[in-house]
């Protein structure tokens, strides 16, 4: 009795370690986003930008890339997780979904990857944009500070359609849940020591993407503006990836 009582409880571990929360399955929009094509960024900063006489280009493209070799060339031991950048200006805010659409999901997978007990040992991270050239300059500071993993441009944005190519909306029409709303988010930003700017479109949502180490997504979270990310949920897919794997 005391072995059987043993093994449910060990079942019962394995299941409750094993449980990803039914929104972070693909969504019913996704495809196959290995047949897109990413084009690798570079950035310098503006200071390096100014030096050589060209202020005004801080990031740059290289030569095209599969989709699916990139997501190979950064996958670990056991996957590689997408950071899909809201839509081009991953680093400012939008007065469009509560006032303040704001890309805090760059903030918290960052966060994430450099946490103590290392939740996203195995995985290699990287990005994804919708286009450059709208603030190359804030997209550049926020990279440096934020993000320090690889990004691409999504050429064909293949990617976004992928989650649903979700634009923002505005949910309530109540002027006080608008305020508070964006004092909520404004609070949050300050605390994480992040400032942002209102260039850029700011339309279509990003999400993150977790891949197993054969390049096929496993799991996606489709960011909620204004909204933190459900930190516990994207450890909830990983773990269940790395089970998999191991």
């Amino acid at each position: 009795m005391r072995l059987l009582r043993s093994l449910v409880a060990s079942a019962a571990i394995a299941v409750a370690a094993a449980y990803v929360p039914p929104h972070m399955k693909l969504p019913s929009t996704w495809t196959d986003v290995s047949t897109g094509t990413l084009v690798p960024l570079e950035f310098k900063s503006e200071a390096a930008a100014a030096v050589k006489g060209d202020a005004e280009s801080t990031v740059t493209e290289s030569a095209c890339m599969s989709a699916a070799d990139v997501i190979s060339k950064h996958s670990g031991r056991n996957g590689a997780a997408l950071h899909l950048l809201f839509d081009d200006q991953a680093y400012s805010c939008f007065l469009k979904d509560e006032f303040c659409a704001v890309r805090k999901a760059k903030v918290t997978i960052a966060d994430l990857a450099a946490r103590e007990d290392k939740p996203l040992h195995g995985f290699r991270l990287f990005g994804v944009v919708k286009e450059v050239g709208v603030d190359d300059a804030g997209l550049t500071d926020f990279r440096e500070n934020f993000s320090p993993y690889p990004l691409y441009r999504d050429e064909e944005t293949i990617f976004y359609n992928a989650l649903g190519a979700r634009k923002i909306a505005l949910k309530t029409w109540n002027p006080l849940r608008l305020f508070r709303g964006m004092r909520d988010i404004g609070k949050r930003l300050k605390a994480k020591g992040i400032t942002g700017n209102y260039k850029g479109e700011g339309v279509i949502q990003g999400g993150i993407i977790i891949f197993d180490k054969n390049g096929v997504a496993r799991y996606a979270y489709r960011e909620e503006t204004g909204y933190e990310v459900p930190i516990e949920d994207i450890i909830a897919a990983v773990k269940a990836v790395k089970a998999e794997t191991s």
